[in-house]
């Protein structure tokens, strides 16, 4: 039996590169990939990058007791975001700071002809604007410093082996039992990334390393749920996301899904999805998600969790390569009574500005 030309000699250490192939696989088993491609070669397994942002400008009452109407001393979550002679407002009183211990602000009450009130635990402080006087020295600068992000790289690879028998041997369907095998590697290897980019936790010793994913990454909206999906909760992690900021700058938020909680969102009024219909088919698909914060395309990845869902904005994630080691194949050749190859690749998770993302945990 002929065999193929890549069992011949010449074609030994040769690599050749498969990430256009990995790129045509099934986009339901291999969303995020899908969906996201492979971005520009990195040069170090460790990839940092420097995130910005403004400065918060709220926080809470942290007082279980709360504050009556003519407190001047109020305790709040975070103090290091205010400064002496700035204006702030809790409900509809403004209040000048006029000197700050940690988290205690000293206050005047009423400011501006505002009136006083008795404040809770847990109500908004809200930074308003400096008090501006004419004349005055600069005031010392309000600033945030940049931060490091970074992830590490991680090696994905397969091995392919193939007896000399099952070479010999006439398969159904089958021209090249090597390139059949090879094909499945690649579909392993895709499932095993796809999953790398959810599920990853960042782990590094010796010479293994391991990516941090998405979940991981995601820390600030976290919402923990009681009960089924509901619409209020997408809303709220919606919210959550936007008033951080994590709509501007050319956003393309995706919900992403399990199977199960692409079942829930199929029941949620029809007036907050956009459906596709087809007359030979029963039921519906969800195709976007309407809420108040703007339309989002859902994509069913069933490597969540099944008691999760994912607000991920795709323009803020990229899959990085390490350099020249974008997934390749090299055919090793015959090692005795059979012949190996190897697919290899080593890749990291660039993801930005964690505030713009969100997700939902604990759902029924």
């Amino acid at each position: 039996m002929a065999k193929n030309p890549i069992y011949k000699a010449d074609q030994v250490g040769i690599i050749e590169s498969v990430v256009n192939e990995m790129l045509l696989l099934d986009p339901y088993q291999v969303p995020l990939l899908s969906l996201l491609g492979f971005g520009s070669p990195i040069t170090n397994v460790k990839h940092e990058w420097v995130e910005d942002e403004l400065e918060a400008d709220k926080t809470a009452i942290n007082n279980g007791a709360g504050y009556a109407d003519n407190a001047t001393s109020i305790v709040v979550d975070d103090g290091s975001i205010f400064a002496a002679n700035e204006i702030i407002k809790i409900g509809e009183e403004l209040l000048k700071i006029t000197a700050i211990s940690t988290n205690t602000l000293t206050v005047t009450r009423g400011y501006a002809g505002t009136t006083a009130a008795a404040l809770t635990d847990n109500q908004v402080v809200e930074f308003m604007f400096v008090e501006g006087v004419e004349g005055a020295d600069a005031r010392t600068a309000r600033k945030k410093p940049r931060v490091r992000i970074d992830n590490i790289t991680q090696i994905f690879d397969e091995t392919i082996e193939i007896s000399g028998t099952a070479l010999a041997m006439s398969q159904y369907g089958i021209n090249d039992p090597y390139d059949y095998e090879k094909a499945k590697k690649l579909k392993e290897l895709s499932l095993q990334f796809e999953k790398a980019l959810i599920n990853g936790v960042k782990y590094e010793t010796g010479q293994t390393r391991q990516m941090k994913g998405m979940r991981s990454f995601i820390t600030t909206n976290v919402d923990t749920a009681s009960g089924p999906l509901t619409m209020n909760m997408i809303n709220d992690l919606a919210q959550d996301i936007f008033e951080k900021g994590g709509f501007t700058g050319g956003s393309q938020h995706v919900v992403l899904v399990p199977a199960k909680q692409k079942r829930a969102l199929s029941t949620i009024d029809e007036n907050k999805i956009n459906i596709v219909r087809q007359d030979n088919v029963r039921g519906q698909v969800v195709d976007s998600l309407v809420t108040d914060f703007g339309q989002f395309p859902i994509i069913l990845d069933n490597n969540l969790n099944s008691n999760e869902l994912m607000l991920v904005d795709l323009n803020r994630c990229k899959i990085r390569p390490l350099a020249n080691r974008e997934f390749f194949h090299e055919y090793m050749g015959k090692k005795g009574d059979y012949v190996t190859g190897q697919i290899v690749g080593e890749y990291t998770l660039e993801f930005k500005q964690e505030k713009a993302h969100g997700r939902i945990r604990n759902l029924a």
